[in-house]
């Protein structure tokens, strides 16, 4: 296993919440921060459930996902919770656009990059062929979504450069297809390089916050948290918070029992206006989950 998945799931919401340019450029990422709370919830309906309830998780974060673009970084949690499952996964992300009343297009770019993130999650990423993968094993694609990330793929091929990319996609310019694709244009482009992936998805120019959001989830997902630019890290607001709510998550995932949470001496996650906390995790021989032995 190249990277913990704990490391990756604190990835992804650290990615999601920062916008990295330089160390001479770091700034909070003001579209993200205004979904805190609905990712906050999301992350704790499913560890105080231990589960998914459709109703109760898109209750919980309704109110503040009116907003296509925050809907889908709202369904980030469901995108770690599920990612082990890339059937169920679609059905819930598909169901929960339903249930928000987004369109077509909004519902599938969620699909689209939780299909990325669990190939990510799970270490099954090989970049060169990941779109191929996508539009092979994806149904229901919107055509645009679909005739985009073919052009993508193309692209890529011939080691296009941003200016080229940009140029290309921004004729067509749909406000939630367009920074989707170049999200993931920027990550596949340099895999491994958190930080030159999020310059490019910065100076794209196009929808900016967004699209760093976007790019710095599937980077986060795919690099770790260790991938991320120390000074990065440091500069993300409300760090700790995500750290420990990653680490919450996880272990909701992994079927820790509500009697072990609730008898848990730090607790469950609070509500989502206060500082998140995290439990200790189990350890156990591989393929199992046992409760910590106490000394």
């Amino acid at each position: 296993m190249k990277h913990l998945l704990l490391t990756r799931f604190q990835g992804a919401l650290i990615g999601a919440n920062n916008l990295y340019i330089s160390p001479q450029e770091i700034s909070p990422n003001q579209l993200i921060l205004d979904t805190t709370p609905a990712l906050m919830n999301g992350i704790a309906s499913l560890i105080t459930r231990g589960r998914f309830e459709p109703q109760d998780w898109s209750q919980s974060s309704l109110d503040v996902t009116s907003e296509p673009r925050q809907a889908i970084v709202a369904m980030l949690p469901l995108m770690l919770f599920f990612h082990d499952d890339r059937v169920k996964l679609r059905e819930t992300l598909i169901n929960v656009s339903h249930s928000w009343q987004l369109d077509w297009e909004t519902c599938s770019c969620a699909v689209a990059l939780g299909y990325i993130g669990s190939r990510a999650l799970t270490e099954s990423l090989a970049p060169r062929d990941l779109l191929r993968q996508l539009l092979d094993e994806t149904t229901n694609l919107h055509p645009l979504l679909f005739q985009e990330l073919g052009t993508i793929d193309r692209l890529l091929e011939q080691s296009s450069s941003l200016h080229q990319v940009t140029q290309k996609l921004t004729a067509i310019a749909h406000p939630i297809i367009t920074p989707t694709v170049l999200a993931i244009y920027c990550f596949l482009y340099t895999p491994e390089d958190f930080r030159t992936s999020m310059m490019r998805a910065y100076y794209g120019g196009y929808e900016t916050s967004f699209t760093c959001a976007l790019t710095g989830i599937l980077a986060g997902m795919y690099n770790s948290l260790t991938g991320i630019p120390i000074d990065g890290l440091i500069a993300t607001q409300e760090r700790e918070r995500w750290l420990l709510s990653a680490e919450s998550l996880l272990t909701s995932w992994a079927g820790i029992d509500q009697e072990y949470r609730e008898n848990s001496p730090i607790g469950l996650l609070p509500a989502s206006n206060q500082p998140a906390v995290a439990y200790p995790l189990p350890v156990a021989a591989p393929q199992t989950i046992q409760r910590r032995q106490q000394a």
